[in-house]
């Protein structure tokens, strides 16, 4: 890894942007003047000074701040959102998902937005730097500085624009001025993509003051020296570290000067500011620094491949007794006789109805023509386990008597078991994968199944297991890091919360998380679930009078009954009681005389009453230690209207559709979903939801159609078009039916609107 050349593809849209736009108000995507003082005037009258706290993500309220405006500040809008796009790497955010907003906000201007292959492609596939979540989570306040900036920037005279173009520090000095918070990551970027010799690709201000304390220690330097507050000194100090490693080597560089191009995460250079534990995470072991040796001793010229045994490794134990590897791709047929890459991409293409099916061609080429005997193979189920390593004996050979997965190798197994892979170092969902370019990854990824625990990976813990953090909760609850700590501020407050939204916002995976999240600790033992229906009643769920197996009845306590007294024994750790369904049963009768002692305020022994099946026995109470989480259905017509009691009693938080959020679009591009589809699956059912609200004499916003509708199940091998119109046909369809019940030609519409 090195400190992006400046002929990168980022550095070069940079230049591009810099000379068209800042310094002759251009445009990125084409000939118009769009970086002009009326455009961001209009930026400033209809978002800066227009902000909306209200519901919806930055896009649903973007579109309605700028809706006055003219389309040439929506297309400036698109632009100046190019330029903030530049900079993320992958990981942090997908190209297509780039693309995808792009466009969006281009398109509210009423015009496609322009073909720019290089800009929208080569630009923003690769980035340069992970700018965090917070970039993400805080994007309006980010852009909202880019509109102000652009406001002072458009009001300098061309001589003061020059001068500060051709002089990075007079330019660091200017937006130090317009930053007044001191918090903007996208100060941080805009130096580093106009002055890339000057600035580092860090857009973290605290990552920068750990850099200099660090390397001002280590070069025997005084780190409090430096005035830790002035930004622009710590950028200068930076330049001034990297050339005196250039020539002054620290003992962590093993008395080798730094190269010209070195970047301050590579390593040797990372381990000086960030301890080994936290690149790889203490339930690792740390790789060498010696990765490259260390693979041409093990491996000499061999590669190493990682490869999935199906979808959720269900083909596991096949492989392992067989002796075998496989992939699916059946319907091609015999792979050696397509003659390229490209010949199988058109075969997948034609034979599965695949849009871009890149990476599917790709796996299928490479499990034909690159693997051979001799490589060696780790098995992994999706991109946290690894399951067992192997070594390849024999050319790939299509076996037509198999029932599927008929393109077979034969390996050795030589290690098998079960190794979790902390999040730090986790691997790609891809089906196969070329390893050798990662060889750091690889020599991890050895240590840990060769380690002293003999190949099993459960290790002992606490009781409680292992920690279980907000970003734990957040991966894949497509949720943004504040809203989920207010619904988790709120549970803890209120003790009672009922999630409610329409089919398909993944109620049931949004409770496990907040429980977990709750408690602190991923432990099933301390939440327990259960669903209402008509006939449920207060004998199920507090205490009643139940028949034995040989004759009469016996006094029983109901699950609810139950898990309050497990929790009472337990008053230092938390408990949540999950209910699904909850409109759905007679919430008076279920909860008898426990609906005075849910209330926050009412937990505990003092407020304890005898129950009406044993009112002899203890008095009974709600701990103060348990926690309720109700869920609604807000499409379901059959329910009546919640029981304004139960309503007085929990916080009720609407859960919406995440089809417009980062974090939807990322998780279907990471699971292998082609770009086109997920652009699809986006634009296509943000448009229907938004004429299901619009329906308010017959739906509204509570029948919208939920994202969990498109969460790939482990069985879904081939996430492409048919996969897309599959879910339409067999589960948007019959709901939409349900819902337009007496509209059928309005069904028919929107169905044929999903899958043109």
């Amino acid at each position: 890894m090195s400190k992006p050349s400046s002929d990168h593809s980022v550095l070069r849209a940079a230049v591009r942007w810099r000379d068209r736009c800042l310094g002759s108000d251009g445009s990125v995507f084409t000939e118009k003047r769009l970086w002009t003082t009326e455009n961001v005037g209009y930026l400033v009258k209809y978002y800066a000074e227009n902000l909306d706290a209200g519901e919806g993500n930055f896009f649903e309220k973007l579109e309605a701040q700028l809706g006055p405006a003219p389309g040439s500040a929506k297309q400036l809008a698109a632009e100046m959102l190019w330029v903030m796009y530049l900079f993320p790497v992958p990981g942090s955010m997908q190209p297509g998902t780039k693309r995808r907003q792009i466009r969006q906000v281009w398109e509210w201007s009423g015009e496609p937005l322009p073909e720019a292959p290089f800009e929208l492609d080569g630009a923003l596939s690769e980035g340069v730097g992970n700018p965090g979540t917070a970039f993400h989570a805080h994007r309006w306040r980010e852009f909202r500085f880019f509109v102000l900036l652009m406001q002072a920037w458009t009001a300098l005279s061309k001589p003061q624009r020059e001068a500060r173009l051709a002089k990075p520090w007079k330019l660091a000095e200017w937006l130090k001025e317009l930053d007044e918070t001191g918090s903007r990551q996208l100060r941080h970027i805009l130096l580093y993509l106009l002055f890339p010799n000057h600035f580092e690709p860090l857009a973290s201000a605290k990552q920068k003051r750990v850099i200099v304390r660090a390397f001002l220690k280590r070069l025997g330097e005084d780190p409090d020296k430096v005035d830790y507050k002035d930004r622009i000194a710590i950028d200068r100090q930076i330049l001034v570290i990297r050339e005196r490693l250039r020539k002054e080597p620290v003992a962590e560089l093993k008395k080798e000067r730094a190269r010209e191009d070195f970047d301050f995460y590579d390593n040797p250079y990372l381990k000086v500011w960030r301890p080994p534990e936290d690149e790889v995470g203490s339930d690792g072991p740390q790789p060498g620094p010696e990765a490259e040796q260390w693979y041409r001793e093990k491996f000499g010229e061999y590669r190493v491949w990682a490869l999935a045994p199906g979808q959720g490794a269900r083909l596991w134990d096949e492989f392992r007794e067989k002796g075998i590897i496989t992939i699916g791709w059946d319907d091609l047929g015999d792979l050696r006789r397509y003659e390229s890459r490209e010949r199988i991409h058109q075969a997948i293409r034609e034979a599965y109805g695949a849009a871009n099916p890149t990476m599917s061609s790709l796996a299928c080429h490479q499990f034909a023509h690159d693997m051979r005997p001799g490589d060696h193979v780790i098995a992994k189920q999706g991109g946290s386990v690894l399951l067992g390593h192997g070594v390849i004996k024999s050319k790939y050979e299509f076996d037509d008597t198999r029932p599927e997965h008929k393109h077979v190798r034969h390996v050795r197994w030589e290690l098998t078991g079960r190794w979790q892979v902390p999040k730090a170092r986790w691997i790609t969902t891809k089906t196969l994968t070329d390893f050798k370019p990662y060889k750091p990854w690889v020599q991890f990824a050895f240590g840990l199944m060769e380690g002293d625990n003999g190949g099993v990976s459960d290790q002992s813990t606490p009781d409680d297991g292992k920690p279980f953090t907000p970003e734990d909760a957040l991966e894949d609850l497509f949720m943004d890091p504040p809203r989920l700590r207010d619904i988790v501020d709120t549970l803890a407050r209120k003790k009672n919360i009922v999630l409610e939204g329409p089919p398909g916002v993944g109620k049931t995976f949004i409770a496990k998380r907040l429980a977990y999240c709750l408690i602190g600790y991923k432990v099933p033992e301390r939440v327990r679930m259960i669903q209402f229906h008509q006939s449920y009643a207060y004998e199920d769920f507090i205490q009643g009078w139940r028949p034995k197996e040989e004759s009469g009845f016996e006094l029983r306590d109901g699950v609810f009954h139950s898990f309050c007294r497990e929790a009472a024994a337990n008053p230092d750790k938390r408990y949540v009681f999950i209910i699904d369904e909850v409109n759905r049963g007679n919430l008076s009768k279920i909860f008898g005389e426990l609906m005075m002692l849910i209330e926050a305020d009412k937990r505990g022994s003092e407020y304890a009453v005898p129950l009406t099946y044993s009112p002899d026995a203890e008095p009974f109470f709600v701990p103060p230690n348990l926690y309720l989480i109700g869920m609604m259905n807000t499409a379901d017509r059959s329910l009546a209207m919640v029981d304004y009691a139960l309503r007085r009693r929990f916080a009720f938080i609407r859960l919406k559709p995440a089809f417009g959020t980062n974090q939807f679009s990322d998780f279907l591009l990471r699971k292998e979903v082609e770009e086109d589809i997920v652009n699809k699956i986006v634009d296509r059912l943000s448009d229907l939801n938004r004429r299901i609200r619009e329906d308010r004499k017959n739906l509204g916003p509570g029948f919208e159609i939920g994202h969990s509708f498109f969460c790939p199940q482990d069985e879904d091998d081939l996430l492409d078009e048919s996969w897309y119109r599959s879910v339409v046909r067999r589960e948007i369809e019959p709901l939409l039916r349900e819902y337009w019940f007496d509209r059928p030609d309005q069904v028919d519409r929107e169905v044929k609107a999903l899958l043109a």
